[in-house]
């Protein structure tokens, strides 16, 4: 009967031991933020490289980048890929953990077929928010039409270009409007969500379009005490594997672009 006793208590322990070990090896979940379909389909086309560097990638949907932020803050998901490399670098309570894609703002025009034939004086509509406004200023700049005042770093606004050789007119507009100035605008500079609103893609549509080392580049974001953990490099592995940057082209047609 002891023996019986002692087998059964036996059995019991390895049975517990093999648990555990299973328990040991399955993947670490790691819940996303997402605020878009696209962020969705990033961490999809992520997941198996996920798996085999051992976390479950999971997306989380918020109705916008604010509240995928706010979810961090509150412990309430794991990361988010809903931000961009500057909304993470003014907050201190959580870091970067490696690029993601950047979703590029385009310069649009209904008229012209390229640059170097937006006429003198004419109107181009930029967004009326400040960050936007930036990235767009910063934008024309690039493309030589315009010079800017290097002291407005970012942010730039009208006030800050030096030089304006075309005597280009500016129109700011709340995002929603930018399509719409389409009919009345010589150019318009567009975010590539307003953009997309309006069934334009910027390798396709846009004269010109940013680069994909911008510096608002969106990132993997999670709470600055977990920068250095395990698992959040496993994910940064499993979102920059050969898959991945495979699916971003053949999905996307550089339209969104890889930072990395």
């Amino acid at each position: 009967m002891a023996d019986r006793l002692g087998r059964f208590a036996l059995s019991i322990l390895l049975a517990m031991i093999a648990v555990t070990a299973r328990a040991d090896d399955a993947p670490r979940v790691v819940r996303l933020g997402v605020a878009t379909d696209t962020d969705r389909a990033l961490i999809e086309a992520a997941a198996p490289a996920g798996l085999a560097q051992g976390v479950r990638l999971e997306a989380v949907a918020f109705a916008d980048a604010g509240k995928a932020a706010a979810a961090l803050a509150a412990g309430q998901i794991d990361g988010s890929v809903a931000q961009d490399a500057q909304v993470v670098a003014a907050n201190p309570q959580v870091c970067a953990a490696g690029y993601t894609v950047t979703y590029p703002m385009g310069l649009y025009a209904q008229q012209l077929a390229a640059l170097r034939e937006v006429p003198v004086g004419g109107v181009v509509a930029l967004p009326a928010d400040r960050a936007g406004q930036g990235r767009a200023l910063l934008l024309l700049q690039r493309y030589g039409l315009v010079r800017l005042d290097s002291a407005a770093g970012l942010t730039p606004r009208p006030k800050d270009i030096v030089d304006n050789p075309r005597k280009l007119r500016w129109h700011t507009l709340p995002a929603a409007r930018l399509p719409g100035a389409l009919r009345t605008s010589a150019l318009v500079a567009m975010p590539y969500a307003t953009a997309a609103s309006a069934n334009l893609a910027p390798a396709r549509d846009a004269i010109g379009m940013e680069d994909a080392r911008v510096p608002w580049a969106n990132v993997l974001a999670v709470r600055a005490a977990d920068c250095g953990a395990g698992w959040a490099g496993a994910t940064v592995a499993a979102l920059h594997a050969p898959a991945v940057k495979t699916f971003i082209l053949a999905r996307f047609n550089d339209s969104v672009r890889r930072p990395w």
